[in-house]
């Protein structure tokens, strides 16, 4: 298995996260999320992005890391599609943020608890690469039902293009979205850019989440001498974010509250 974050990168990656959710929102929305992340924050600090190795982020802090790299994303692909002109569909920066930091959210389990614990079979985690299991004692629920469930449990309220953003962020990978991409009828057709905006930002953060560990696995193959890890010089470099989050520095000039 490899290790990419330690104790103080998801303790820094989750202080961030938080700090995001309060400088961005305000009012009975801000309220809500603060309710929901402080019931559910000792077990999303931990929640992996997936539950084989070699997805993405298939370890303890991955969901936070993949959340922050995809909103990340998401803001300059925003940016970028202002800047082009197109995209147009009633949403600013603000829905392209809460849509980002949510479109995974199921991930983390239902009110109580985990939707991934850790695999109890050796085997699996070893040949398999399935680091993690799905918990036997929930009801199973879609990844996107898991999500709106939650919001709605949480009394967290969600505008049609927020829906549409989470719900359609797979893209075409995800079967049931083709009727909502592919139209033959102009009528029918997309309103929103922001599913196009969200799937991007989404498929660029798990390629280069899928990436990184590829090149740690092979760093762990061939440097046996440094006891399984990768040493200092054999880590990927990543971003040193700032204590107090400046979004300028992060995602430019958001025009987000700070």
């Amino acid at each position: 298995m490899v290790h990419i974050l330690d104790e103080n990168k998801i303790q820094e990656n989750y202080n961030k996260f938080r700090k995001l959710i309060n400088q961005t929102f305000n009012g009975d929305r801000l309220e809500s999320l603060n309710n929901m992340y402080d019931h559910i924050e000792d077990r999303i600090i931990l929640t992996p992005a997936s539950s084989t190795e070699h997805f993405h982020n298939a370890f303890a802090g991955g969901y936070i890391d993949h959340i922050l790299r995809v909103t990340r994303n998401a803001v300059k692909v925003y940016d970028l599609y202002t800047e082009l002109g197109i995209g147009d569909g009633g949403y600013d920066k603000e829905t392209v943020i809460f849509t980002a930091l949510h479109h995974d959210l199921g991930k983390v389990g239902n009110a109580d608890e985990s939707w991934y614990i850790p695999n109890d079979s050796q085997w699996h985690i070893e040949n398999q690469g399935k680091i993690y299991k799905t918990n036997p004692s929930m009801h199973w629920m879609n990844l996107n039902d898991r999500t709106f469930w939650l919001l709605n449990h949480f009394g967290i309220k969600i505008s049609e293009v927020e829906y549409l953003g989470i719900k359609l962020t797979d893209g075409l990978y995800d079967e049931s979205n083709k009727e909502y991409y592919i139209s033959y009828n102009k009528d029918n057709s997309l309103k929103t850019g922001l599913p196009f905006i969200m799937h991007q930002a989404d498929i660029m953060a798990a390629r280069y989440e899928n990436e990184r560990w590829l090149k740690l696995k092979q760093n762990k193959i061939t440097n046996k001498n440094v006891g399984g890890r990768p040493s200092k010089k054999q880590k990927l470099k990543e971003v040193k974010m700032p204590e107090k989050i400046d979004f300028k520095s992060i995602f430019g000039d958001t025009n987000v509250k700070s």
